[in-house]
């Protein structure tokens, strides 16, 4: 133990010290040290220095390409009748029926066609309270016209 020595010893430091307390307070410190640390985070954070006078490209584009094709459903909640409570989008374009959604598919393809792509998803964002009836009902238009790569988005 701290502070006791052998017969025949003798001691230079007459007085005895039990370090027994004072390592428990270094744990005890260490531990609430450990528990109030935080550790910074960086989410997709990268610092970087780039010039200003260049790399801007000031032209516009003249149209720009997507890789897939996007339905969207959306549910109205102020709407009375059922038919009227699904909205309906392909891209941007708000479509009604499902001849203009066929219409729509079938001109986005073409362009599709014009840029040399012929492997593209067509994906259907959902919202949860949208019927499921109505999901088929565009899953199965987009089977009619032969659209290869269909998927369904996750939860946003």
């Amino acid at each position: 133990m701290a502070g006791t020595q052998n017969i025949g010893e003798s001691s230079d430091n007459p007085v005895a010290i039990n370090v027994t307390a004072m390592v428990d307070v270094i744990f005890c410190l260490c531990i609430f040290f450990m528990c109030s640390f935080h550790f910074r985070q960086l989410e997709g954070k990268m610092e970087s220095w780039l010039p200003k006078d260049r790399g801007v490209n000031a032209t516009k584009v003249d149209k720009v390409q997507v890789e897939e094709i996007r339905i969207f459903l959306y549910f109205n909640k102020g709407a009375s009748d059922t038919s009227t409570a699904v909205t309906r989008k392909v891209g941007a374009t708000q479509v009604g029926t499902d001849e203009q959604m066929v219409g729509v598919l079938n001109q986005l393809r073409e362009d599709f066609k014009k840029n040399n792509v012929t492997d593209f998803p067509v994906v259907i964002d959902s919202d949860p309270l949208v019927p499921w009836k109505d999901v088929v009902n565009v899953l199965s238009i987009c089977k009619e016209q032969r659209f290869e790569k269909l998927q369904f988005a996750g939860p946003h």
